[in-house]
């Protein structure tokens, strides 16, 4: 097995394109930092006379504002006062907030590239005529199938993993070292969340990993289902950006339909539970991966029966 590993990984590693995706991350991380560090500025350090002022403009705004302005100015009264009372300068910037929030955002171009790569895995060997070359090794089909699987992880981690690297070494570059455990306020739907920036960011990381895996999947099953390696990234390609786009619209239905809970796209992003404890009304983390793992399952034995069965004809 880790023969046929290390085979598909030189395969993988044997195309332009896998170092040109990693390229891509790379120069999306320095433009990101460059972008961000043109319109954020140096930090000000009058913020806590200014964050004052703006607290004191906001509460005479409360009060003279009309009924449909006052919530929203609430919420933000409500910001302003947290950073004088926990002392966080909301004009700060360091690696650890590069990091956060910007290299986060990026992290979707490692999803994009992990289901280009995994949707062209076993349809490129019919698109190549190398599928029968293939399966005439002394391997079993669900051994050579399983190695092409693994080698998709490793290379998705790879691509993760120089997102993380080129971001912390940008991020150090051009905003300087900050503190690892320096209080920040995000908002979320629930309201505002204060949290520590190095400890979120790697939270983040960690719920990111099993939406990484099912999409992994996904596009694997796509792959083994189409010969025309076209057809079978076109379709990875399009599951991806509509995923959340269906996602906000089941969790309208699931107010209504309690089975809208238990389909898949309300699911695929569980970075959500960084910010907050509940995606949908009763659906917390738990019960999303449960959700995930069932679909995982029901993949996964899909993926492996028709590739077992496949006519492997050219």
């Amino acid at each position: 097995m880790l023969l046929l590993i290390k085979n598909e990984l030189m395969k993988l590693f044997g195309k332009k394109s896998s170092w040109i995706y990693m390229l891509i991350i790379l120069v999306a991380v320095i433009a990101a930092g460059i972008l961000q560090n043109n319109f954020t500025g140096e930090p000000n350090e009058n913020w806590r006379g200014e964050t004052q002022a703006t607290v004191s403009q906001l509460q005479k705004d409360l009060e003279a504002a009309p009924a449909e302005d006052k919530e929203w100015i609430a919420v933000e009264l409500e910001r302003q006062q947290t950073y004088l009372d926990e002392n966080i300068n909301p004009t700060a910037m360091s690696n650890w907030h590069f990091m956060n929030q910007t290299v986060i955002g990026v992290s979707m171009l490692v999803t994009l590239f992990a289901v280009i790569v995994s949707s062209a895995s076993v349809s490129a060997e019919f698109a190549d005529g190398t599928i029968k070359q293939l399966l005439i090794r002394p391997h079993g089909r669900w051994a050579i199938l399983l190695s092409k699987y693994i080698s998709l992880i490793i290379y998705s981690i790879l691509l993760l993993a120089t997102l993380i690297v080129s971001g912390f070494l940008v991020g150090t570059i051009i905003f300087g070292s900050g503190d690892f455990g320096a209080k920040f306020v995000e908002m979320t739907l629930e309201g505002q969340k204060i949290a520590e920036l190095g400890p979120q960011f790697f939270l983040k990381v960690l719920y990111y990993l099993p939406s990484l895996l099912i999409v992994i999947t996904i596009s694997f099953m796509l792959s083994t289902l189409f010969k025309s390696q076209a057809l079978a990234v076109g379709i990875g390609i399009f599951v991806l950006f509509v995923s959340s786009t269906l996602g906000g619209l089941i969790v309208f239905l699931a107010e209504k339909y309690t089975w809208a809970k238990y389909l898949i796209f309300p699911h695929l992003d569980l970075t959500v539970y960084a910010l907050q404890d509940e995606i949908l009304s009763g659906v917390t983390l738990p019960v999303s991966i449960l959700t995930l793992s069932v679909y995982y399952i029901i993949f996964m034995v899909l993926t492996f029966s028709i590739f077992q069965k496949r006519d492997i004809s050219i």
